[in-house]
């Protein structure tokens, strides 16, 4: 046990700071869970003729989801969310083909999530990766 006079060591609070990140990781879960459910939610929703606004609130689920992912383990979901916000950002996106790429990476983090696939997802993982960048690039 550390002296409660001294500095924790430099190993010490890696250490403590890990040990926080493991404990939230069940609460990023849930919340990883919700917010797909919410993009899944908003996607039933979404009206063809004037999808803007619905693009709009994925796009702010997808950048949260980007930017938690990797803090918890989930290297897969930030690569996912990051390619969904990448390709939001460039553009008008209004057609049957740009939607459908918008839908094919919801529904990609719906597989990851309910799979609770972590950290870069091996093989299949690169895959979706190179399939992604293939539809949006």
């Amino acid at each position: 046990m550390a002296n409660p006079n001294t500095a924790p060591s430099y190993e010490e609070m890696i250490a403590q700071a890990e040990a926080a990140v493991a404990s939230l990781r069940g609460a990023y879960r849930e919340q990883l869970t919700e917010d797909v459910a919410a993009l899944v939610d908003l996607w039933a929703k979404l009206d063809p003729q004037a999808p803007d606004a619905t693009l709009d609130e994925v796009h702010s689920f997808a950048h949260n989801i980007k930017g938690q992912g990797g803090s918890f383990g989930y290297d897969l979901i930030t690569s996912i969310g990051a390619s969904l916000c990448d390709y939001l950002r460039s553009g008008h996106h209004v057609s049957v083909r740009e939607l459908d790429i918008v839908h094919a990476h919801l529904k990609l983090l719906k597989l990851v999530s309910d799979n609770d696939i972590s950290g870069t997802g091996g093989e299949m993982g690169q895959r979706i990766v190179e399939r992604l960048r293939s539809l949006t690039g």
